[in-house]
C-alpha cells in the first residue's frame, strides 16, 4: 500500500492514461476504459501516480481529463451523472490508512467549481475502503466536506459524516462557496481516528465532531454528482495525501 501521494495537476500537461479495472458485472477486462454505470477504471498520470475512477450514470466522456487549469472531473455535464475518484479500491492496494495503527494523516484537495448550484453531491474527504457506492449516503463510514442542497450562485459548505452505516449526519459550516471560486479543503485524522476539518487553512465557522472506528481502513476520495443545472467545469488543481 501507499501512504503518500502528491499531484499538482496544473503541471501535467496531458493525460491521464486510462484502462478498465472492473466492469459493473464484476469482470476484469484489463482493456480500454469504459463509461457505463458502475464501471471502474484506473487513471495513470504522467508523474507515475494513479487514482481509481468510478462511473456514476453513463459517461460518453469516459474519464476525467487534464486541462490547462488542472484535472477536470466534470465529464458529460448531465443531470444525475458524475464520478468518484479514490486512492484505494480494496484493502492492501493504493493510498489508504488504518485508524489506530497508522500515525495521524490528512487529505488536502485544492479545487474549483464553476457552478455550485449544479451539484447534487460534491464530497471531498475520507471514506472506508469498501466497494464503490452509487449513492454517497450508502458508505459505511465517511467524513467529508459536501456541497449540495439549495443554492444559486453561492452555497453553504457542509460537513457530512457516517458511522457504521447509520444515517448521514450533515452539519452546515456557515462558510460559503461561490461560483468559480477555488477552495482548499483539508480533512485530518488523528492516530485515534478523531477528524478535524479546515477550509483554506482555517477551521470552519461551525464544525462537526466525528471519530472513525478503531482499525477502520480509509482512503481519500472526491465524489461529484451533477444536478439538473450541472456544475460545469469542476477542476482539481492539487491532490495531497500523507501523514501529518
Amino acid at each position: 500500500r501507499r501512504i503518500k501521494q502528491y499531484m499538482d495537476f496544473t503541471s501535467m500537461g496531458s493525460g491521464p492514461i486510462a484502462s478498465a479495472d472492473v466492469l459493473a458485472n464484476g469482470t476484469l477486462p484489463k482493456g480500454a476504459a469504459t463509461g457505463a454505470t458502475g464501471d471502474e477504471n484506473v487513471l495513470l498520470f504522467n508523474n507515475g501516480e494513479q487514482l481509481y475512477h468510478h462511473v456514476l450514470g453513463t459517461q460518453t466522456l469516459i474519464t476525467p481529463n487534464i486541462v490547462a487549469a488542472g484535472l477536470d472531473i466534470s465529464q458529460d455535464l448531465t443531470n444525475d451523472d458524475g464520478m468518484e475518484l479514490c486512492g484505494a479500491p480494496s484493502t492492501g492496494t493504493g493510498i489508504q490508512f488504518t485508524v489506530g495503527t497508522d500515525a495521524a494523516f490528512y487529505f488536502s484537495c485544492a479545487i474549483t467549481c464553476t457552478d455550485v448550484s449544479g451539484t447534487d453531491d460534491f464530497a471531498i474527504g475520507f471514506r472506508k475502503v469498501e466497494a464503490f457506492q452509487a449513492a454517497l449516503d450508502n458508505y459505511d463510514e465517511m467524513a467529508a466536506f459536501n456541497l449540495n442542497g439549495s443554492g444559486t450562485t453561492t452555497k453553504v459548505i457542509q460537513l457530512e459524516t457516517i458511522l457504521n452505516g447509520a444515517t448521514t449526519v450533515t452539519t452546515a459550516t456557515g462558510d460559503t462557496w461561490a461560483d468559480t471560486a477555488s477552495k482548499t479543503l483539508k480533512v485530518m485524522v488523528s492516530a485515534a481516528g478523531v477528524v478535524t476539518f479546515t477550509i483554506d487553512g482555517s477551521a470552519p465557522t461551525t464544525t462537526a465532531a466525528f471519530t472513525f472506528d478503531d482499525a477502520e481502513v480509509v482512503t481519500p476520495f472526491v465524489h461529484l454528482l451533477h444536478a439538473s443545472d450541472v456544475a460545469e467545469a469542476t477542476i482539481i488543481t492539487a491532490w495531497d495525501v500523507g501523514f501529518q
